[in-house]
């Protein structure tokens, strides 16, 4: 009886279309008012066997037709083995009067059954998406190390004066799709560069490596096996945890991961990670092997504790240049490899409807040279109820960052924040620590616009202070 129950959701969209062509009696023939079954309907409302039709409302005083109270009937059927004695009398009287309809209904059902099945063979599996992006930053008069000398730098710290700023552009497109049952496939291309890049040195405009950077950022195959468990390979897009650590980025590798329903999952991989930003130098052909680990516990539909684990071990040759805090390359920097051994806890918590709050505490747990700090914290609080397919949604946060210079990756940005994290990883140049206030607000479906500042200074104190500075970001997704 649950296909008939099905057929009388169908039946309330098809009814008026398609019935004389398939009744054998006139579905619209009303019911007379004295007709028994209204009292075996009513009386089944009131042992709550039904809760009405069509929209759900059942009255007793409306007057129905043979179609319509078919669907009743179906409805009480799905309870046949629950009901009392009477009620089970009613729904077997009922149903011997409108058998024809129920009969019609079952008729109807295998037709829009064998309607859907012949669209899916003949519609592809596979789907377009993407998506722009334009940012904007700025760093105020240009102090990312306040009381550091560059070589050759003016005594008094002039050069620093001026204002650094940037723009990024950025458009995606990706594409997904099963090409066979519990096998999906995802690739996406990717071209980005920069313009207005100055890094407040007098003014100077820096050279970025990414001017016109074209290529690709995922081509992933995975297998939906049994039990909840999935088989990821090829250019991986990954997150882990709270996103401190690595948010949306690529990893050529494989990778595990055990679903475990609603109560959470894990994952276990190995890859490269040279997709992302470590591929040092011009030639762009070092690597950077990692092992990574990554779960999620629910505690409740509202609450998730997430556990992160990365190690890496990059290529002997493979070093990086200081940045600043906007991730500016400075040619005199201090060069650093890129080892990593982080470990992360997080949390996320839907406090209340409008209420969200994510936080997460990281230490990268490395030998190195100079002013070592490995611990980081960050934090963000939120409220509103942003909807990315509704204009006018919206939400406000407020965020606070603690991250000492090789807590992350403030190099490759290899996290999610609006800020980079400090002068570059492994730099003398002392981290990230201060809050930001921010707005995300839907200017119409899709299409986002978040502004954001941000007070800062070194996470090492001794070396002053960074300036004020500003984000903002147009989002345009497909």
């Amino acid at each position: 009886m649950k296909k008939k129950a099905l057929a009388a959701a169908i039946l309330a969209a098809t009814t008026l279309s398609a019935a004389p062509a398939f009744a054998a009696q006139n579905p619209f023939k009303d019911i007379p008012k004295d007709h028994w079954a209204y009292d075996a309907v009513s009386m089944l409302a009131k042992d709550g066997v039904i809760d009405g039709y069509g929209d759900g409302q059942f009255s007793g005083d409306k007057l129905m037709n043979r179609y319509e109270m078919a669907q009743i009937v179906a409805k009480a059927a799905e309870k046949y083995g629950s009901v009392q004695p009477k009620d089970k009398g009613a729904i077997n009287k009922l149903k011997k009067e409108f058998s024809a309809e129920l009969k019609d209904m079952d008729f109807r059902l295998t037709n829009v059954e064998s309607d859907v099945q012949d669209l899916k063979k003949n519609q592809s599996s596979f789907k377009w998406y993407g998506d722009a992006r334009f940012r904007y930053m700025n760093n105020k008069n240009g102090m990312y190390f306040k009381d550091r000398r560059a070589p050759g730098g003016l005594s008094d710290g002039s050069e620093y004066e001026k204002s650094a700023h940037k723009i990024d552009k950025r458009i995606r497109l990706g594409l997904w799709g099963e090409p066979t049952k519990n096998v999906s496939v995802q690739g996406r291309l990717k071209v980005e560069d920069s313009t207005d890049n100055h890094d407040g040195w007098n003014n100077g405009t820096v050279e970025d490596n990414n001017n016109g950077k074209f290529g690709y950022d995922q081509l992933e195959f995975t297998w939906h096996a049994k039990n909840g468990y999935e088989v990821a390979a090829g250019r991986m897009q990954k997150t882990f945890g709270q996103g401190l650590v690595y948010w949306e980025n690529p990893i050529d590798g494989i990778s595990l991961k055990k679903w475990f329903g609603d109560k959470g999952n894990v994952q276990f991989g190995w890859g490269d990670m040279s997709a992302e930003n470590w591929g040092a130098g011009s030639d762009h052909t070092k690597w950077c092997p990692s092992f990574f680990a990554d779960g999620r516990l629910n505690l409740s539909k509202a609450t998730s504790l997430t556990a992160t684990y990365l190690k890496t071990n990059s290529d002997g040759y493979s070093t990086v240049t200081s940045v600043d805090e906007w991730g500016w390359l400075h040619s005199w920097g201090k060069s650093q490899k890129y080892y990593l051994n982080q470990m992360a806890f997080g949390l996320e918590s839907q406090l209340a409807p409008k209420w969200h709050i994510n936080a997460e505490y990281v230490r990268n747990n490395v030998a190195g040279s100079g002013r070592v700090n490995k611990d980081g914290f960050w934090t963000r609080l939120s409220y509103g109820k942003q909807d990315w397919s509704k204009a006018n949604t919206w939400k406000i946060y407020a965020e606070y960052a603690a991250l000492g210079n090789y807590a992350v990756d403030s190099t490759g940005w290899a996290h999610h924040l609006n800020f980079a994290g400090g002068n570059g990883y492994g730099s003398d140049n002392g981290g990230a620590r201060g809050w930001g206030a921010g707005l995300t607000y839907m200017l119409a479906k899709n299409t986002n616009l978040d502004l954001a500042y941000y007070k800062m200074r070194p996470y090492d104190t001794s070396f002053g202070t960074y300036r004020d500075q500003g984000y903002a970001a147009f989002v345009f997704s497909f």
